[in-house]
């Protein structure tokens, strides 16, 4: 009874396995999209001491307040979670709705949004969730690959948002004397913050997907393939004629 049982737990237990198509992944997509929308919109004080060269503290250390905005270790959570898969799934709705449903974008919708410089730093969302997907799934989230998924991923899309507004700066659709004050706001020291908050929120992925896979689980069991069924058949008939011979 007790090995029934054993073995019956280790079945809905995750160990590594492909993110299935099912309805409950699909409901998974759907929680995952409602969190990055509320992480768009979540900002959180953060307060601690940083290097202030203009400041005459000792050391040059003073206090600093910071409004984080935690959408992109959201994102590696979600690659975390749902994998590249279903997580680009995500990041595609999450488009569709910011571009023809409702102003979802850190500042505002529509299709007009890829003029925006933010917009670069959602295409960057497409490349970390590939890579650290990629990265925790083949070494199993250890330590080495969160940290590796962390740092890349973060990376990635501070990349991809510079290179986008960098790009806008040439065709003249943003301002190049703006430029270098929202870069600093959206790529300066915040890329530590990303760093930090994202092997967080990696690590914390790991019990919350434990307990999700019991819904994303595909439970269907596999079709029998029909021609093996028949040899089987045949083997079983053979079997008990040669023994009503006997």
């Amino acid at each position: 009874m007790n090995k029934r049982i054993r073995g019956e737990f280790e079945e809905i237990i995750y160990k590594g396995e492909k993110t299935p198509f099912s309805l409950g992944t699909l409901t998974v997509v759907a929680l995952c999209l409602l969190l990055l929308i509320v992480g768009t919109f979540t900002q959180l004080g953060i307060a601690h001491y940083w290097t202030d060269p203009e400041s005459d503290v000792l050391f040059g250390f003073a206090m600093k307040k910071y409004s984080y905005i935690p959408q992109i270790p959201l994102v590696l959570f979600i690659a975390a979670i749902l994998g590249a898969r279903f997580g680009i799934l995500v990041i595609i709705l999450y488009l569709i709705i910011g571009f023809f449903i409702w102003p979802v974008f850190a500042l505002g919708g529509g299709i007009g949004y890829v003029k925006s410089y933010f917009f670069g730093y959602i295409l960057g969302y497409f490349f970390a969730m590939v890579f650290a997907s990629r990265v925790l799934f083949f070494d199993k989230f250890s330590y080495k690959s969160m940290a590796y998924a962390s740092v890349v991923g973060v990376l990635s899309i501070h990349f991809c948002g510079i290179l986008y507004t960098g790009i806008l700066g040439i065709f003249h659709l943003v301002n190049f004397s703006f430029i270098k004050e929202a870069l600093s706001t959206l790529s300066g020291d915040k890329i530590i913050y990303d760093v930090v908050f994202s092997f967080i929120f990696i690590a914390a992925s790991i019990p919350i997907k434990q307990f999700l896979w019991l819904a994303m689980k595909n439970y269907s069991k596999p079709k029998r393939d029909a021609r093996t069924t028949r040899e089987a058949r045949e083997m079983r008939r053979i079997e008990r004629e040669k023994a009503e011979g006997v």
